[in-house]
């Protein structure tokens, strides 16, 4: 374990024990623990998930009694590490449509340890949980989705993901970071505006100022880790992806060993073992990664909701090996599915990527296989 690594470790020790810590004072000692940010206050129900440097809250708008989900992100690499996190919040309001979630607000403040800044992010609760939720609830109840539900929730997921493979660079002016007033920037102010105003996309920024891109041209993004935990679920049985972390321009030409293992390192770091692509565990030179990675996680979760697991988490095996050899067997009589919904998950599962259907042709073939479906 190198230097940075050590330090990277201990600073995530220190805030798992931090936030452990506070977590508990306030369950045990302060049940009405609040939290003041951009002027408003809100209580904190309890913790919905963690990971990485960040924890998922669920709280309470003491004015309007509103529920929301806040998810808290410990930066400490200075600035830059600032920068990096608010991409995650650029991500979230580039992708405009009803199967992305959308970000209400957010701010960045000063750490009370004084050893870092905060970001949070303000999104929207779904009580109804997520897939992973679901394939739990599936798993003690011994109730299997219905094909028709379960290719509808997939339908949903992909055309989110197509918004992202085929997004066009936006004909409106970027927006400055940060607004005049907290007021003029908070949605969750009933007095402001439907939208909060956060950084200026700063990719989008750069290629429009390098000639990287021009206005309605295409520039693909990778979501680069859907899995069923990302997928939440609205009240209104719609899907809605989540977590927006990991996204990053889609295409990347890899020219030497070393840019391969940094995107391997990325990779590792970013997209969740048994979804990732093949191409992501050992990356070539003179390759081209694509929103193709994409394409196998999006198999790999049909796999997991309609079966209960990843098609490579199989006992005893390194997931990483079987990744790369594309091995993976369907339980005895596909589970109860049809062969078209078989037939949709192999069609995806392709190890070589530039043999893989592109997000359309999967829209397609779901489609179709919903055509079929009771």
């Amino acid at each position: 374990m190198n230097g940075d690594t050590l330090a990277i470790t201990l600073d995530r020790i220190k805030f798992y024990a931090r936030d452990a810590v506070v977590t508990l004072t306030q369950c045990i000692c302060k049940p009405d623990a609040t939290l003041k940010i951009n002027g408003r206050s809100y209580t904190i129900e309890k913790l919905l998930g963690e990971g990485g440097f960040s924890f998922v809250y669920l709280i309470r708008d003491q004015t309007s009694q509103r529920l929301f989900a806040l998810k808290k992100i410990l930066v400490t690499s200075g600035q830059e590490g600032v920068k990096e996190a608010m991409r995650e919040v650029e991500a979230y309001r580039r992708f405009r449509h009803k199967n992305v979630i959308r970000i209400l607000d957010s701010a960045v403040v000063q750490d009370e340890g004084g050893e870092g800044k905060i970001i949070y992010l303000f999104l929207p609760y779904y009580s109804r949980g997520n897939l992973q939720d679901a394939m739990t609830q599936t798993s003690v109840t011994g109730n299997k989705m219905p094909e028709k539900r379960l290719l509808e929730l997939f339908h949903g997921t992909c055309l989110a993901v197509r918004a992202m493979h085929h997004y066009r660079l936006p004909s409106i002016p970027i927006q400055s970071y940060p607004p005049s007033t907290v007021d003029d920037m908070s949605p969750l102010n009933p007095g402001g505006p439907p939208e909060a105003v956060f950084d200026g996309d700063e990719e989008l920024a750069m290629g429009s100022g390098s000639g990287e891109g021009s206005e309605g041209e295409e520039v693909p993004y990778a979501h680069r880790d859907i899995k069923p935990a990302n997928i939440m679920i609205s009240d209104d049985d719609e899907p809605i992806l989540m977590d927006f972390g990991s996204t990053i321009k889609a295409r990347i030409h890899v020219d030497t060993r070393q840019q391969a293992l940094l995107e391997q390192d990325i990779a590792g770091e970013h997209s969740t073992m048994p979804y990732r692509a093949p191409e992501l565990f050992d990356v070539k030179t003179g390759k081209t990664l694509d929103e193709k990675v994409d394409i196998w996680s999006l198999g790999c979760t049909l796999f997991a909701v309609a079966y209960g697991h990843s098609p490579f988490e199989t006992e005893g095996a390194s997931v990483g090996m079987a990744v790369m050899s594309g091995r993976y067997r369907h339980p005895e009589n596909n589970g109860g599915y049809s062969e078209k919904v078989k037939g949709l998950i192999d069609g995806m599962l392709v190890v070589d990527p530039e043999k893989r259907p592109d997000i359309d042709q999967v829209i397609a073939m779901t489609e179709s296989a919903l055509r079929g479906s009771s």
